[in-house]
């Protein structure tokens, strides 16, 4: 059997170590999980203009002389505390990072069997097809994460004093949107280059 090529090789080899990244980061986020810490973290952006109250400046705007140069601390950026929380609040705070990590392991395994079909030089296979369709479907997962930051912030701070707080996820994924629509469409691409190969051997 033919060596394969130093590209493919070198993409296979980034392709196991995202896949060994996406692993380490699982088990990371389980073992904040079920570590118990005494504080539990998570950055957000609180949004004055959804508060209850209108306490909050939402845009101070800095003053001074033409061409005064400072450093402005944003209104919007924070990080949200969680002390000594319980399991169901660490998991809350982390089920975005788990999701996000499992999926992009995911997408690394399926590629990863991609790529070692490159190997024989005849990618045009419908299995391959079938795994571009499924990289792209949790492409879009990923970019539906945002509403479940929501959805977990909103458990969070239910029956809290930030329960009305603007507080909203600091993350968004519109790229994998795009991405995985691409992805889709180079599914179909290789759908129809496995019939066509198929029906050209049938002549033959």
């Amino acid at each position: 059997m033919a060596k394969p090529p130093a590209s493919i090789r070198t993409l296979e080899g980034i392709t196991w170590a995202g896949a060994g990244l996406a692993l380490l980061g699982i088990a990371f986020c389980l073992y904040q999980i079920f570590d118990g810490s005494d504080v539990g973290t998570r950055h957000v952006i609180v949004n004055p203009y959804l508060t209850a109250t209108g306490a909050d400046d939402p845009a101070p705007v800095p003053t001074g002389p033409p061409g005064t140069v400072r450093l402005v601390t944003s209104s919007f950026d924070r990080t949200l505390a969680v002390i000594d929380p319980d399991l169901s609040q660490r998991f809350l705070l982390l089920l975005p990072e788990l999701l996000l990590t499992i999926m992009l392991g995911a997408v690394a395994v399926v590629l990863l069997q991609l790529i070692r079909t490159f190997r024989e030089g005849d990618p045009f296979i419908p299995a391959n097809a079938r795994r571009l369709a499924v990289i792209g479907v949790l492409l879009l997962g990923i970019a539906f994460l945002p509403r479940v930051e929501v959805l977990s912030l909103n458990m969070l701070l239910s029956g809290t004093p930030l329960e009305n707080v603007g507080i909203q996820n600091s993350e968004d994924f519109y790229w994998a949107l795009f991405v995985g629509f691409t992805v889709l469409a180079l599914a179909e691409v290789f759908r129809q280059g496995s019939r066509l190969r198929s029906d050209t051997q049938g002549l033959v």
